[in-house]
C-alpha cells in the first residue's frame, strides 16, 4: 500500500510540475505580449495626448501625464476649411486609388498566374522595377509628364500617382495568391458549364480574397501616408492631408498641439479602414481558401 501511494503521488506531483510549467509559460508569454504592445501603443497614446493638451503645454518637458482634457485643437482644425479640403482630397484620391490599382492588379496578376505568357519573368521584374527606385529619382520626371498633360495639381493626377505606386505590390502578392489556388477548381467550373470569367468571378476571387483585402489595406496606407509626391506634384487644388500636417512644421516653430491633433485625425481613417476589412479579412482567412499540394 505504500508503495502505491508513493507512486500515485508522485504521478499527481508530476502531473501538477507540467500543469504549473504550462501555467507559468502561459503567463510568461501574455505578459511579452501585452508589455509589448505597450511599447507599441504607446507613441500614439503620446501623440493622442499631446492633441489633447492645452496651448503651450504640448511641448513641456518634463511632460504632464495628468492635465485637464481640451478639445482646442480639434475645433481650430475643423474651423480651418483647408484642412477638411486636404482631408476630403485624401478620402477621395487614395480610394480611388486603391479601387483602381485592384481593378487593374488583380486581373493582370491572374493572367500572369493562368497563362504561360513570352517573356513573363522579365515583365514580373519590369513591374517590380518601379518599385526599386527610390521616390526622389522618379518624382521630377512625373512633374515634367504632369506639366505637359495638364495633370498638375489634380485629383486626377495623384490618382494616377497613387496606382503606379502600389500597382506592382497588388500584381506580386495577388500572383502569389492565385498560383496557390488548384486549376481544378476552374475546371471543374467549367465542366458545369461556367465560362472562364464566371470561374474567375465566382471560384477564384472568393478563394483569393485574403490576398485582395491584405492588397487593399497596404495599398490604402501606403498612399494615405504619401508625402513627398503630394508636395511636388501638387500647390493648392489637390493637396493632400499629409502636406496640410507637415505645414505646421515651421522654419523657427512647431505647432505641437496642432501637428498632434492633425496627425491623430489622419490616423482615424486607417483604423476605421482596417477593422471595417478585418471582418472580410478574417472570414476570408477561415474559408475558400485552398493551397496546392
Amino acid at each position: 500500500m505504500a508503495t502505491e501511494d508513493q507512486t500515485f503521488d508522485s504521478a499527481g506531483s508530476q502531473r501538477l510540475d507540467k500543469d504549473t510549467k504550462e501555467t507559468l509559460v502561459k503567463v510568461a508569454r501574455h505578459a511579452i505580449l501585452l508589455g509589448w504592445s505597450v511599447v507599441v501603443l504607446f507613441p500614439l497614446y503620446w501623440l493622442a495626448s499631446m492633441s489633447l493638451k492645452p496651448p503651450g503645454a504640448a511641448n513641456q518637458l518634463p511632460p504632464d501625464w495628468v492635465f485637464l482634457p481640451t478639445v482646442y485643437n480639434y475645433i481650430r482644425l475643423v474651423q480651418d476649411g483647408a484642412f477638411l479640403t486636404a482631408f476630403a482630397n485624401s478620402l477621395i484620391m487614395v480610394g480611388a486609388s486603391v479601387i483602381l490599382v485592384l481593378l487593374i492588379g488583380v486581373p493582370a496578376a491572374y493572367v500572369l498566374s493562368r497563362y504561360d505568357l513570352p517573356m513573363e519573368r522579365d515583365i514580373l521584374v519590369w513591374i517590380l522595377s518601379s518599385r526599386m527606385l527610390p521616390p526622389i529619382a522618379v518624382v521630377i520626371p512625373f512633374f515634367v509628364i504632369f506639366r505637359a498633360f495638364n495633370l498638375f495639381d489634380t485629383r486626377i493626377g495623384m490618382v494616377i500617382m497613387y496606382v503606379s505606386i502600389n500597382l506592382s505590390l497588388v500584381v506580386w502578392v495577388m500572383k502569389a495568391f492565385f498560383d496557390g489556388i488548384p486549376e481544378t477548381l476552374e475546371e471543374a467550373a467549367r465542366v458545369d458549364g461556367a465560362t472562364q470569367f464566371q470561374g474567375f468571378m465566382k471560384v477564384v476571387l472568393p478563394a483569393a480574397k485574403p490576398g485582395i483585402f491584405s492588397v487593399a489595406i497596404i495599398s490604402f496606407i501606403f498612399a494615405w501616408i504619401e508625402l513627398l509626391f503630394g508636395l511636388v506634384l501638387t500647390s493648392f487644388k489637390a493637396v493632400p492631408v499629409t502636406l496640410f500636417v507637415y505645414s505646421f512644421i515651421g522654419s523657427r516653430s512647431i505647432e505641437w498641439g496642432m501637428l498632434a491633433a492633425a496627425s491623430t485625425a489622419m490616423i482615424i481613417p486607417v483604423v476605421i479602414f482596417l477593422i471595417a476589412v478585418n471582418k472580410y479579412l478574417a472570414a476570408g482567412l477561415s474559408f475558400g481558401v485552398v493551397i496546392k499540394e
